[in-house]
């Protein structure tokens, strides 16, 4: 209940219209479904996507572990989107699993077309693999996906644990702008909450009359996580750059320990 209590509080300052959860346990998201589905005042719809069938952490988040039913204990990814029950249309959800050169814990993007703001945007959520073959693939196999919703129309909203530095080669299928550290040129059709963060620039090799900048706050922190190696930006909350514009993001502050991340919290206005 802390745990949920805190993303709720979280949710609410906010005033969030897409929440976007990566490792998340079955329990933990039927705990947040029902809350945010039945409570009274602002209502939340959803969706969920497994990515590996069982999970022994989640024992702890099982709604029925006397009836030690198969599945209670899956683990993957969750959007939620502010509205009731049709905000999210669940006829437009896909479940991608993506490729792994080298084989290793399952990884998936889950999208979902949602109504944000009255209008429909397509909404995706997913978590890359860090080892470094299946970063680079997995990253170039959203990259498709989502650009290809945004080809055929749809404003793109994209967020997750990519596991990977902003400057870093494997992210020049999502950006839009900028190039990585050897200077090859960004190919993709996105652009990042937090790239006008001039604080950050130096850190993605921009100078400060620059625009934008592959860079931003540090998402991952021992602050966080002890388990954490280095301060880096690895979550990234990505629009499609065709409809949306004052984009913003910050990393919050790890104050109550809700998840071994930063949380990140991003802004945009519609283009037209």
């Amino acid at each position: 209940m802390e745990w949920r209590n805190a993303i709720v509080h979280a949710i609410d300052y906010w005033d969030t219209d897409l929440v976007m959860f990566q490792e998340v346990c079955y329990g933990q998201w039927l705990m947040l479904r029902d809350h945010l589905a039945n409570r009274t005042g602002v209502k939340y719809d959803t969706t969920w996507g497994a990515s590996l069938p069982s999970y022994s952490g989640c024992k702890r988040w099982d709604p029925t572990p006397e009836t030690n039913e198969p599945g209670e204990l899956r683990f993957g990814l969750a959007i939620f989107a502010k509205g009731g029950p049709g905000t999210i249309d669940l006829d437009t959800r896909s479940v991608d699993f993506l490729p792994e050169p080298l084989q290793a814990e399952d990884r998936i993007l889950l999208c979902a077309k949602a109504t944000v703001d009255a209008r429909t945007v397509r909404a995706c959520n997913t978590h890359i693999d860090f080892n470094a073959q299946n970063t680079t693939a997995q990253t170039a196999a959203v990259a498709s996906i989502t650009r290809d919703f945004a080809n055929a129309g749809d404003p793109v909203v994209l967020a997750g644990d990519f596991n990977q530095l902003p400057q870093h080669a494997d992210m020049n299928p999502l950006y839009n702008h900028g190039a990585d550290t050897a200077g090859k040129p960004s190919t993709g059709v996105l652009q990042e909450v937090d790239e006008n963060d001039k604080s950050q620039f130096a850190s993605g090799g921009c100078a400060l009359s620059a625009d934008r900048c592959r860079s931003g706050e540090p998402t991952a922190s021992k602050e966080c996580s002890d388990a954490t190696k280095s301060t880096a930006k690895i979550d990234y909350i990505f629009l499609s750059y065709y409809w949306f514009t004052t984009v913003r993001g910050d990393a919050m502050e790890c104050t109550d320990k809700v998840a071994d991340h930063h949380l990140l919290r991003g802004a945009a206005a519609w283009e037209n």
